[in-house]
């Protein structure tokens, strides 16, 4: 009986390692940060790198999101009440990381008015949509092509609202 318990254990230990490969036991997860409200579940990925993320949604030619085997990111579709918007949400190793990237992708893609020193920032794009980007320690939440502000401030509101807080050390 107690080989079978003990059995069981690795068991699960290895199937938790296996679901998110380079997430420490209790580490943040970037699925657990997708609202429900709109999500279109068939559409819901995992993003390991640049090109992964290219093959859903182009960006850049560069790695502008830092994304690699030590981030943790997934990309979906959700619908709204005026149409579809796309959200991505990527876990960093460390806030000051998630911060810098936070710094340069909004540099890189919002017009003259973003700050980094804001932690959220809305705005709409030249194509006329909407887009929103946010940081909350080591977590970055991106809304893409939203169809209004509405729907953009709203999703990425709920994204940020599930982002547990930091643990005290």
């Amino acid at each position: 009986m107690r080989n079978a318990i003990s059995a069981l254990a690795v068991l699960a230990a290895l199937l938790s390692f296996l679901a998110a490969p380079g997430q420490a036991a209790g580490a943040i997860r970037a699925r657990d940060m997708l609202p429900a409200e709109g999500l279109v579940a068939s559409s819901v990925v995992r993003i390991r790198n640049q090109a992964a993320l290219s093959a859903h949604y182009y960006i850049a030619d560069e790695a502008v999101l830092g994304l690699g085997p030590k981030t943790d990111a997934v990309f979906a579709r959700y619908r709204t009440d005026a149409g579809e918007a796309l959200l991505l949400v990527a876990v960093y190793p460390a806030a000051d990381e998630a911060g810098r990237v936070y710094e340069r992708f909004g540099r890189d893609f919002f017009s003259e008015a973003f700050d980094p020193g804001t932690p959220r920032f809305v705005e709409m794009i030249e194509t006329g949509d909407w887009a929103g980007a946010a940081k909350k320690g080591s977590v970055l939440v991106v809304v893409l092509e939203a169809p209004d502000r509405a729907a953009c401030d709203g999703l990425l509101r709920r994204a940020e609202d599930r982002i547990p807080a930091p643990k005290a050390k």
